[in-house]
């Protein structure tokens, strides 16, 4: 056996020598950062290859030694050189970003656009340089500026997570440096969970992802932290109305390199006026005592992440990395209040306290080891080490009383408390394989082993355990796909993932395809199928008066079942002289859908069985792009029509319903303007209402023994709709030199028009008929932010 290994080892390094090829890396000019998926192109062919992770490319195909090759990343300017100033083993192209000046490069365009949407079906990358000048309510936010993507929901602003094309935030695979991260925001979903200042690169796969991702059933959004400068010390530090962040790149010699980033709210120590529109509209009296009207709570809040990342390249063709992650926001509501209430001269005045400690903290904590290896020209490899964990805990204990001052009398007293924690942990261990067979032939191969724990409990009033679950399992995948170039105008891509899921004792099978079309230089079609499987879910426990609580729990064939979906998606580009037209229309079966409630207990004594809701959907859509690439003024348009339509046996009568995330229509517009030192950015989003359900009425059951029960009485599960949502976002940001390092002020103006968006309705059934009150995001938002770099 170890000869027959020896004897591939051996095929694989003569490999690609009987052709003329280039093979080496890209990285940032004066940092030699890698720049991951950079794209290198011969202009005479107009075909190429692109990029790894670690900035690896291995070009084949090159007719002439004159050949001119272009080479090109988002965010930087685009370099031209023939290949016979290229020639040579490992050579480094190193590229420009577009913030420096120009040099003495040959330059085609400046690729200044925010997005790259790749060749590939449903794919996207996104430039971190670029979305600074974006608006946005806080900080730079990177997957709020993936919500403005068709296909993505922008609608949604207590939510960073991306509802992808019928999904939820759950449904996606987020992984960062390689350790899958389940919390993707801060402050109750206003921002992003990760911090622009130490992300390199952000892919999204819609649809169509490769064989190598696995364990969701919706998209993926890998991110590459930032590797750090290997030829120079640098770093930035920003403010704005809610946090500070600093980011700092050390080398040592020339192949370590240290970064460290952080991120931090002050928001428990000054409270601006844009805390305070935030937290007003997630602050609220508790249900048990808001009938005593007190709105004035003043909660502490704070969130804060950091990222630490070492690198080291022991040599041209090895780059070892540990990278961590944690962030962690942390919310106190507790409040006292004393009322008296004054009855009149013969009624004794009575006094009313409320002692409540309210306390809930959530975030992630992460980290993860890489070996990437560059073999030769045509073999590299990648191993990863990597854990996670998900926390949640929420605790609160409030006690009302009623007492008598004048006859120190204790009227009446009720104490309610609840606890509910959630724990998600994950391990894994990854070998990943590219392998450049030929100009028509690139492998992936590779292997992952993953165990993840999950730990839930919700307690109420000390005694009554609502739901506890204390689950292990573990997954193990092997996967192989190839990209298959059988002529110059046709590339299939097919794949295969198989899964062991232990828990369930499940072989699981995930076949891919994806398959574009050259029609001519100016127009590409494409398609792409894949069946996909997810382990850990998210649960969404929804009810009229409270809104929506979720939790994290493991698919075990019982209580949840195994989720999969099928992935159906074709389409159509059109490109030329920098614009962008493209069309992709999409078809998802969805199996193993889940939802909970407590409000299905029989009684205090119950089968958690009774708590589940087990059904399956569908969900399609067709979105339309254009987008202008380059040039002083850049941006797009997109349009979306979709439809998600689940079905649950034990709900609605086993009828059809829109899910809460269905939106028939969503136009978004995003545009740029660079004058001088100026850049001027706008976005408009626009979208149809959303389902909801609506209560009929409340009605009350007396019981044999006296006791009542008060029941809410519902129309069709998400039968009406929400008002439309629309939104006109401006900034304006100016760069200036102080001194040697660089600076960037801007302001934001979020929600230019004050449009009164509605978030949900609360309902209070104390009174008849019952009162609607509409919850609404945020109106007109100012901000101001100041970043230097040097």
């Amino acid at each position: 056996m170890r000869y027959s290994w020896l004897l591939l080892f051996l095929l694989i390094s003569t490999l690609g020598k009987a052709q003329l090829t280039l093979g080496g890396k890209v990285v940032e000019e004066g940092s030699g950062e890698p720049l991951s998926y950079a794209n290198i192109v011969i202009k005479s062919k107009g075909t190429g290859t692109s990029t790894n992770v670690d900035g690896f490319f291995t070009l084949y195909g090159i007719p002439s030694d004159t050949s001119v090759l272009q080479f090109s990343y988002v965010g930087y300017k685009i370099k031209e050189a023939p290949y016979n100033q290229l020639a040579g083993k490992n050579v480094t192209v190193a590229l420009e970003p577009l913030s420096t000046s120009l040099s003495e490069v040959v330059i085609q365009a400046e690729a200044s656009n925010y997005i790259d949407v790749q060749e590939g079906v449903s794919r996207a990358r996104l430039s971190t340089k670029q979305i600074t000048t974006l608006p946005s309510v806080g900080e730079v936010d990177i997957f709020r500026s993936l919500q403005l993507l068709p296909g993505v929901s922008g609608t949604n602003e207590s939510s960073s997570g991306l509802f992808v094309r019928g999904g939820t935030p759950d449904q996606n695979l987020v992984l960062l440096d390689g350790m899958t991260v389940y919390k993707v925001d801060h402050f109750f979903g206003f921002f992003s969970a990760f911090n622009a200042n130490a992300i390199k690169d952000v892919q999204l796969f819609k649809g169509g992802f490769p064989a190598k991702y696995g364990g969701r059933t919706s998209s993926v959004v890998d991110l590459t932290g930032k590797t750090g400068s290997f030829e120079k010390m640098g770093g930035s530090a920003g403010v704005n109305f809610l946090s500070a962040n600093a980011m700092v790149e050390l080398p040592i010699g020339h192949k370590l390199s240290i970064l460290l980033a952080g991120r931090r709210s002050f928001t428990d120590i000054i409270q601006s006026d844009l805390y305070k529109s935030i937290t007003g509209k997630f602050i609220d009296n508790d249900q048990q005592f808001r009938n005593l009207n007190y709105n004035e709570i003043e909660p502490d809040f704070y969130f804060y992440d950091w990222n630490a990342k070492v690198s080291f390249r022991p040599g041209d063709r090895d780059l070892i990395s540990i990278s961590t992650y944690s962030g962690k926001d942390f919310l106190d509501q507790s409040r006292n209040l004393l009322r008296e209430i004054d009855f009149g001269s013969n009624i004794p005045a009575r006094n009313v306290t409320i002692d409540v400690t309210e306390k809930t903290d959530w975030g992630n904590n992460g980290a993860s080891l890489k070996w990437s290896r560059q073999w030769n020209e045509v073999w590299y490899s990648n191993l990863l080490v990597a854990g996670s964990e998900y926390f949640s805990n929420y605790d609160v204990d409030g006690v009302f009383q009623l007492t008598i001052p004048s006859m120190d009398s204790l009227v009446n007293e009720i104490r309610r408390t609840g606890k509910e924690t959630n724990r998600v942990r994950d391990y894994s261990i990854k070998l990943d394989n590219e392998l450049q067979l030929s100009e028509k032939h690139k492998l992936t191969f590779g292997a992952a082993h993953t165990i993840t724990t999950v730990d839930y409990s919700a307690v109420q009033d000390d005694t009554i355990a609502i739901l506890e679950s204390d689950q292990e399992s573990y997954y193990t995948s092997v996967y192989a796909g190839d990209a298959w170039q059988p002529t110059t105008k046709l590339t299939i891509e097919p794949g295969f993932r198989a899964s062991y899921y232990e828990l369930t004792d499940d072989y699981l099978y995930s076949p891919r395809l994806n398959v574009g079309y050259q029609l001519t230089s100016k127009i590409k079609l494409k398609a792409a199928y894949g069946l996909h499987y997810q382990f850990v879910n998210r649960v969404i426990n929804e009810t009229i008066t409270e809104g929506s609580r979720d939790f994290w729990i493991l698919a075990d064939g019982d209580l949840v079942d195994v989720s999969s979906a099928i992935h159906y998606v074709a389409g159509v580009s059109y490109e030329t002289n920098g614009w962008l037209f493209d069309v992709e229309g999409y078809w998802k079966e969805l199996q193993g859908l889940s939802e909970f409630s407590l409000q299905n207990r029989s009684s205090e004594s119950y089968d958690p069985e009774e708590l589940f809701f087990k059904g399956y959907g569908t969900a399609k859509g067709v979105e339309f792009l254009i987008q202008k690439k380059a040039g002083q003024f850049s941006g797009w348009l997109s349009y979306t029509l979709g439809q998600i339509v689940h079905t649950f046996p034990e709900l609605n009568e086993g009828q059809p319903f829109y899910a809460l995330h269905d939106q028939r229509h969503e136009v978004k517009l995003v545009s740029s303007y660079d004058i001088g030192d100026w850049s001027i950015a706008a976005n408009f989003v626009f979208g149809s209402g959303k389902p909801f359900s609506e209560p009929e009425g409340f009605y009350t059951i007396e019981q044999l023994n006296g006791d009542d029960l008060q029941f809410v009485s519902v129309g069709t599960k998400n039968g009406s709709r929400l008002p439309a949502y629309h939104r006109l976002d401006l900034s304006a940001h100016h760069r200036f030199p102080i001194g040697k390092a660089k600076a960037d002020i801007g302001i934001s103006l979020f929600n230019i028009y004050g449009r009164k968006n509605v978030w949900y309705y609360k309902y209070d059934f104390d009174q008849t008929p019952y009162l609607r009150t509409e919850v609404d995001y945020l109106g007109f938002t100012p901000n101001v932010s100041l970043n230097v770099s040097f």
